[in-house]
């Protein structure tokens, strides 16, 4: 079992440590091109001659290096989106050749993305897992934790403590192809699932309402996997 500590909460921007070790595993960042602000400028001044506003401009690049620091893998982010993605010397356009998106299935409490790999990603409000073909649980995140004497401890204040993420004991380009599909998964998680632990006390009308935005929004992130592509 492998397990790794996000040094902070925002994944696309960590270093993944082995949790046991203390030893680095993956450090991940992302940027915007330098020339973002030109093109903003750029985008005001064609607005303001032909009375019409160009499509924003919102590109940015997720580097995930090895221990030695060797860039292993890259998304290429269009907005909200993966245009492209690259795992060691595969490059893939989008997340549609990593998920399965015609087999996602959407629920009122969960979301179920299969991969390429035969295994599925289970996501909810509160919880991320993954699950092999039988349905076995072979990796979870451990949302708020600390480690305490070897075992994970839930941190008694909101965002006080890390982030850890389990998986069972892989080849490593396996693993790898994981952390990618995991970042994928955090960054839309984040987006659809608007959801705390306090919503569940503040009465079931307006989870519900959650609940149906966060439907809608997978419904649109499967078609959006099925019509990727690079631009």
């Amino acid at each position: 079992m492998m397990l790794l500590r996000f040094s902070t909460s925002d994944v696309c921007n960590a270093t993944l440590t082995e949790a046991t070790t203390g030893e680095v595993a993956y450090r991940i960042s992302t940027t915007r091109p330098r020339s973002s602000s030109r093109t903003s400028f750029m985008s005001i001044s064609s607005r303001s001659q032909d009375g019409q506003s160009p499509p924003p401009t919102d590109r940015r690049t997720t580097v995930v290096k090895d221990s030695d620091g060797e860039v292993v893998a890259e998304i290429v982010w269009e907005a909200n989106c993966a245009s492209r993605i690259r795992i060691r010397d595969e490059e893939m356009r989008g997340t549609s050749e990593l998920f399965d998106a015609a087999f996602v299935k959407v629920l009122p409490d969960e979301t179920l993305i299969p991969t390429r790999m035969e295994y599925v990603w289970r996501l909810t409000p509160d919880s991320v897992t993954l699950l092999d073909d039988d349905g076995e649980v072979i990796g979870e995140l451990h949302a708020n934790c600390w480690m305490v004497k070897g075992q994970l401890v839930p941190a008694r204040l909101p965002s006080a403590g890390y982030g850890f993420l389990s998986l069972d004991d892989r080849p490593p380009a396996e693993t790898l192809e994981l952390i990618v599909c995991y970042l994928l998964l955090s960054t839309l998680r984040a987006r659809m699932y608007l959801i705390t632990r306090y919503v569940y006390g503040q009465g079931s009308d307006r989870l519900s309402k959650l609940r149906r935005r966060a439907t809608r929004s997978f419904v649109h992130l499967r078609e959006t996997m099925r019509r990727i592509h690079i631009t």
